[in-house]
């Protein structure tokens, strides 16, 4: 892979999307295995690099304002630290084929999940057909 001007607005933008809360990892993910033909274990490493200082940071501002719960995070810690392990162990073993077609199922899984998500707060009253204009005429 070739790093260019590309490149780089896709890992700036990706990281963007990403501090919004928005899911630039994905982007990223999708930009280097679909563009520039990089494995998806590799692609994966990189989404991580990546990630790792964005979330260190989102920790201490999170901890600042008090909004970090150190019972849950003493529990959610030591789990995560294991399930990327794990996930990265079976990753390891799978063809880049396979992993790749096992993370578009997850993103269709979780796309559903969060249209049906949204349908249910719709039909329950709780967010407006026009609501995006409503909020700009406030």
């Amino acid at each position: 892979m070739e790093f260019n001007f590309i490149s780089a607005a896709a890992v700036f933008l990706s990281s963007l999307v990403g501090g919004m809360g928005l899911g630039g990892g994905t982007v990223l993910l999708l930009y280097l295995t679909l563009f520039t033909q990089v494995p998806q274990h590799m692609a994966q490493a990189i989404n991580l690099l990546l990630f790792l200082p964005a979330a260190a940071a989102a920790l201490v501002v999170h901890w600042k304002n008090h909004l970090v719960k150190p019972g849950i995070l003493k529990v959610c810690l030591p789990a995560g630290i294991g399930g990327g392990i794990l996930g990265s162990l079976i990753g390891n073993r799978m063809q880049s084929e396979t992993l790749q077609k096992l993370f578009a199922v997850f993103l269709l899984v979780i796309a559903v999940k969060e249209l049906y998500g949204a349908w249910q707060l719709y039909k329950a009253g709780k967010i407006e057909k026009n609501q995006s204009k409503k909020n700009k005429t406030a």
